[in-house]
């Protein structure tokens, strides 16, 4: 790498000041944000992002809140110099922007607000906030539009270079026509001023950093933090082992029709350099789910940056050494008029799940042992959406849109089991609203909000659980009803021998006697609820009504498992049926693990158990044992002498170019394999199937790897798009 300012004598101490000062300064500005803003979803689930840019639109740093918006937050403020041009600025100014065609937002009510900041009359950085905004317009409350078919249709497109603020005062004229398109006008603006103060304090502390350290050093400090980032990368990319490698991930049902469409992904590793290739993607879709290019490329650094850089500073630095590639016109680069309102949580979360599965192939064949401990299950990585929209008893008219939608399962960890209700990859600090919290602010009484004992994948560290909770209307007499559930029938994929996770759904229990429990001062928990009808909704759904008495039941996806869960110590098992994380079924016939009276392991039940089962997975009595009980941990088969070896009993897999050609293989449709294991998605009944394939070991019959594989969908894939 050829560099000037790492080539510069430098001080350290102050190198690391300047940096440090930079994150502390996006971290405040998030603060500013948070205590000035009106809206749950920013004060309570933390859904922005501030940052600081370079005149030409570098990331300075960027704070820990969605990583989404690394891609969103870089395109707009690159666009908005392209369309400003030579406009003359001034301080005050500030732009505002939300257009994912014309501006890289995620999707429309993921706002954003730049400022300028000069210094000396010269302008030498952008102040970059944005936040996901309660209702944008468009013919759905909130801002998703399953039922859109077009953008025109989903919100109010407000494109690079439209002033809101002038010389610190707002622009009544946009003031005016924003506010003209929006359900709750004074939340929405409340925020806007939010972001604005937020970019004010960005903008203040960090003209104290110029004048303390001076600007020339500022400047070569922080072109040398970009450079020193970079090289780190580079040197762990470095370590990997060259060639090519691809994999899919598949978005579910557009809002309009249950198809699936696929998310292709090339990826080429040469020296220090990875490219992510993604032309070969379906076209773009007539349906919500098409993901901006802005969302793309802050899905793949949602990947790379905790897998390859987990431990380096963020700035421009971190994802240099990345190259993405797209086809204009595919459902991961659109153009107008694709509708966009849900392309992150769904096609943008794909993009990371697929990152991962790639990711996991390179590190899994390194050298170096800690980028080995890389590897992970995939993580559940989708947003399960509701949204509710009406008029309270009060007269007031409210949209929730409840957080709890970002408590999905992690996946599991080569030494530990997956996180519960962790997020998205993207969410670096997810929050999920207090349940008391949402009951003062939304017409809705919790009946229940739990972890989801079918949503984690089964494995020696299993994947993170999902939550499921269950609401019922209080101080108001109806609302209309939106929902999303993007991982229901294309589950999160294990690592190593994992089993998937668990899918996401809705139900509305119709009818039910939750006030006739409640006036008996019962409190109405599953068991005791009934009700006259229990309607399964569908994957993307709006329109919906859902009445005082009704019940609205959600659950979230779970992250996948790491490793055969027969090599899961017995004691851990045990603890889990007593700590609730699974059943004693699970237990017994997943683990391999038979229970005393007590609930304690009965180890040489648990031994004739675990060997029946490693009989029945090969049909006979292996010919070898297992000499190592941790081979999870690094679970890649290892090539000795022109084969392959089983990282669990050393056993020849064979010298061909894949090591599962060596594997016993049984494919079942995942939905009923998982079913068997009290994991839950959804059947696929219309085109296209998805099916479970195991790999296990034909020696020692440890299982290798469990993937989950689509077949029989038509995908279309045209000319690039000029």
């Amino acid at each position: 790498m050829t560099t000037t300012a790492h080539d510069t004598a430098h001080d350290p101490v102050t190198l690391e000041v300047i940096r440090m000062r930079l994150d502390s300064i996006v971290e405040e500005m998030g603060i500013a944000m948070i205590r000035s803003s009106g809206s749950p979803v920013i004060t309570e689930a933390g859904d922005f992002n501030t940052a600081l840019f370079t005149p030409d639109g570098r990331i300075y740093s960027y704070s820990d809140y969605v990583q989404f918006h690394i891609g969103s937050g870089g395109v707009a403020v690159r666009n908005l110099v392209a369309t400003i041009g030579d406009e003359q600025l001034q301080p005050g100014d500030a732009f505002i922007c939300n257009d994912p065609h014309t501006s890289g937002s995620s999707h429309p009510p993921d706002t954003t607000v730049i400022s300028p900041i000069f210094h000396d009359g010269k302008l030498i950085a952008w102040a970059q906030s944005q936040a996901h905004l309660v209702d944008v317009g468009g013919m759905t409350p909130g801002g998703f539009a399953p039922a859109a078919l077009d953008c025109y249709s989903e919100a109010v497109r407000i494109p690079p270079g439209v002033k809101v603020f002038e010389a610190g005062v707002p622009v009544e004229s946009t003031k005016r026509l924003l506010l003209n398109n929006v359900r709750v006008p004074v939340l929405y603006w409340n925020d806007v001023r939010s972001l604005v103060a937020s970019n004010n304090t960005g903008i203040t502390r960090l003209l104290e950093a110029v004048e303390e350290f001076g600007y020339e050093e500022f400047h070569r400090y922080s072109e040398l933090s970009f450079e020193l980032a970079e090289h780190v990368v580079r040197e762990r990319v470095g370590k990997l082992p060259d060639g090519t490698w691809d994999a899919d991930e598949w978005t579910e049902h557009n809002g309009h029709e249950n198809g699936l469409y696929r998310i292709h992904c090339t990826l080429t590793k040469v020296g220090q350099s990875i490219t992510f290739d993604f032309s070969e993607s379906s076209d773009q879709t007539g349906g919500f789910v098409n993901c901006s290019y802005g969302a793309l490329l802050g899905s793949v650094a949602s990947a790379v940056v905790p897998i390859l850089a987990w431990d380096v500073p963020f700035n421009e630095g971190v994802v240099a050494a990345i190259d993405v590639k797209t086809r204009r016109g595919s459902i991961v680069d659109p153009v107008p008029p694709a509708p966009i309102s849900n392309g992150h949580l769904t096609t943008g979360a794909r993009v990371s799940r697929v990152v991962t599965k790639l990711l996991n192939e390179l590190c899994r064949g390194s050298d170096d042992r800690i980028l080995r401990g890389r590897t992970q299950g995939v993580w559940a990585d989708s947003w399960t959406g509701g949204i509710s929209a009406g008029t309270t008893d009060d007269g007031e008219y409210t949209v929730l849109f409840n957080m709890d939608g970002g408590a999905v399962g992690a996946g599991a960890q080569p030494d530990s089991d997956g996180l519960d209700c962790a997020g998205m990859m993207t969410q670096v600090n997810n929050l999920l609203p207090d349940v008391e919290m949402n009951e003062m602010l939304y017409p809705v009484l919790y009946l229940w909000k739990r972890l989801s004992l079918p949503s984690g994948g089964h494995g020696r560290t299993r994947g993170g659980l999902g939550a499921e909770f269950a609401w019922t209307l209080h101080g108001a007499q109806s609302v209309v009803q939106t929902v999303f559930a993007p991982t229901a029938q294309v589950p999160a994929e294990g690592f190593g021998g994992g089993f998937p996770g668990g899918g996401s759904g809705h139900e509305i229990w119709r009818d039910s006697n939750v006030n006739g429990l409640l006036g008996e001062g019962l409190v109405p928990t599953e068991e005791l609820v009934e009700a006259r009808d229990r309607q399964l909704l569908d994957i993307n759904h709006t329109g919906l009504t859902v009445d005082a008495g009704d019940v609205f039941v959600q659950w979230c996806a779970g992250g996948g498992g790491y490793g055969d869960p027969l090599l899961r110590a017995a004691t851990s098992v045990a603890q889990d049926v007593r700590d609730a994380y699974i059943t004693a079924l699970a237990a017994c016939f997943v683990y391999g693990v038979e229970l005393d009276g007590a609930g304690d392991v009965d180890e040489s039940g648990t031994r004739t158990r675990r060997s029946a089962m490693r009989d029945e997975r090969l049909g006979h009595t292996p010919a070898r044992a297992v000499v190592h009980s941790d081979a999870s941990v690094f679970v890649s088969p290892s090539r000795l002498s022109g084969s392959w070896m089983c990282p669990a009993c050393d056993g020849d897999l064979g010298a061909t170019e894949s090591w599962q050609d060596g594997c016993v293989t049984t494919t079942a449709v995942a939905s009923d394999a998982l079913h068997t294991m009290g994991v839950r998605i959804r059947p696929r009944i219309d085109e296209g199937q998805v099916y479970l394939d195991q790999s296990i070991c034909a020696h020692c019959a440890t299982q290798l790897d469990a993937r989950i594989r689509v077949d029989g969908v038509t995908t279309a894939v045209s000319e690039a798009v000029s």
